[in-house]
């Protein structure tokens, strides 16, 4: 057991600041498909252009085995507060009205995350 006290252990946490856009859907459906398909082209791409840029930390679908209503979460690199709320204007299903994006920020400051690449057959596993 780790015999630092609760301030030591607070000193060590990482503590590198990310910006967390939660992208709430407007209108929840058990077919959100339906709603976001003639954006989802250019939901991709803009993805593709943050993840390139630098800007796109994680992202994926709020959703489960059992539902998933159109909502996401993504973590984004920002230089501010500010400028995650201007980048997070630009996701194309807020632009079009289809979900409601919020900034919110959030800090890595623990946990484990194993990355297993395969080069001959070009795959990958997180865990």
């Amino acid at each position: 057991m780790n015999a630092l006290n609760p301030s030591e252990l607070l000193a060590q946490l990482r503590q590198q600041q990310f910006y967390m856009v939660t992208m709430q859907a407007n209108t929840p459906t058990e077919d959100p498909l339906s709603i976001l398909g003639p954006n989802m082209e250019e939901h991709l791409n803009w993805l593709i252009e943050q993840e390139n840029n630098g800007t796109l930390f994680l992202s994926g679908a709020a959703a489960d085995e059992t539902e998933w209503d159109g909502s996401g979460v993504a973590i984004i690199r920002a230089r501010s507060r500010a400028h995650a709320e201007q980048i997070a204007e630009t996701e194309p299903f807020h632009r079009a009205g289809l979900r409601t994006n919020t900034v919110r920020g959030w800090q890595l400051n623990e946990g484990n995350v194993t990355v297993k690449l395969k080069l001959f057959d070009n795959s990958f596993e997180i865990n």
